[in-house]
């Protein structure tokens, strides 16, 4: 696994550039969507990892391989963290084009965005009750427990978690801007607000993966409304900057030292989030390959548990087979599958043309 780690790093390095000068200088597109989409896809890259450890690491050959231990140590203080930028540049997003479309963009908000996303998971989870079938595996699920893993409550093999956090996210953004309409500040404030009480239910019914990291969300929503006070800040003198950085970089680390309480482990998360964006402002990490990743991070992150629960039901437990395997069925499937969503959403849903 190490060895894969290792391949996401150069990944990373590929057409690296940094900001000049490099003191002062500014990578001023490091929100733009190609850049967003690169970052994406280096840590869906570290999902495909994480969730194949999750299969393999009751395995002897897997713990007995020593290129593993240091993969085992990098996750196992990542954890939640591989997703935090995917929420917090969903939310930075929609706020995004809250602002630019404005209310008709609210008003085709339940379809465009919450009916289409579930409608786009259920498809994929219905792969998974087909294989689930074709394996023999489908009696070990009640009926009840299938019918609601198509809300992504359940699950039948497949990640639901992630998807489920999203739709009540759009969910609490369509409400919240119904409400308040063009006050922006109040409507965030409501989304954050319903987002803590989001965060305290699924604290009393499911795993803590379930909601430590959704905060992010409206994080980046706030993002997108104090932009450009937050970079007239940080770019005004290079030593905001750096002792921003530094601030946000020892909370982290501290946070992260004391991880065991659920609130010093959502402060770790969003710490570590600001910590990537400030980085981005020096670093631009930006690629073809990266960006391929991230414009597929939805397809990839729903699909790639569909190989990997075939070769083990098959018995193949070999670290390296595995993981190569997996990417290498995954990657096509994936974009096919794209493209059939591609083709059904066009005929089911539209993008509404607004005036800015």
């Amino acid at each position: 696994m190490t060895v894969f780690l290792l391949l996401i790093f150069l990944a990373c390095l590929w057409k690296i550039r940094f900001a000049k000068p490099l003191l002062g200088g500014i990578n001023a597109n490091y929100l733009a969507v190609d850049r967003t989409d690169s970052i994406k896809g280096i840590f869906i890259l570290l999902v495909f990892l994480s969730h194949i450890k999750n299969y393999l690491d009751s395995f002897a050959q897997y713990s007995s391989d020593p290129l593993n231990s240091i993969y085992n140590v990098f996750q196992n203080h990542l954890g939640q963290g591989v997703v935090v930028m995917f929420l917090f540049y969903s939310g930075y997003g929609v706020m995004e084009s809250i602002k630019k479309k404005g209310a008709a963009y609210i008003r085709a908000f339940p379809k465009n965005r919450l009916a289409k996303t579930l409608f786009n998971f259920d498809l994929a989870v219905l792969l998974f009750v087909i294989l689930n079938l074709c394996l023999g595996t489908l009696k070990d699920y009640s009926v009840p427990h299938v019918l609601l893993s198509f809300t992504g409550w359940e699950s039948v093999g497949n990640s639901n978690w992630y998807i489920f956090a999203v739709l009540i996210m759009y969910l609490i953004t369509y409400v919240s801007f119904r409400i308040f309409k063009n006050r922006y500040s109040h409507a965030a404030a409501l989304i954050t607000l319903l987002t803590a009480v989001y965060i305290a239910v699924l604290a009393l019914f499911k795993d803590a993966w379930w909601f430590d990291t959704v905060i992010l969300y409206p994080l980046g929503i706030w993002c997108s409304l104090g932009k450009q006070k937050i970079e007239r800040f940080l770019w005004k003198r290079p030593v905001n900057y750096y002792l921003v950085f530094v601030l946000c970089a020892g909370l982290f680390i501290v946070s992260h030292l004391l991880r065991s309480n659920i609130l010093c482990y959502e402060l770790s998360q969003v710490s570590l989030c600001a910590v990537i964006v400030i980085v981005t402002m020096k670093v631009d990490i930006c690629n073809k390959l990266l960006s391929f990743f991230g414009r597929h991070l939805f397809e990839i992150y729903i699909l790639m548990r569909i190989p990997m629960m075939v070769l083990l039901h098959y018995g193949i437990t070999n670290t390296y087979l595995f993981v190569l395997i997996s990417f290498t069925v995954t990657v096509p499937l994936a974009v096919l599958f794209k493209m059939a969503l591609g083709f059904l959403d066009s005929k089911l849903f539209f993008r509404q043309k607004v005036h800015d």
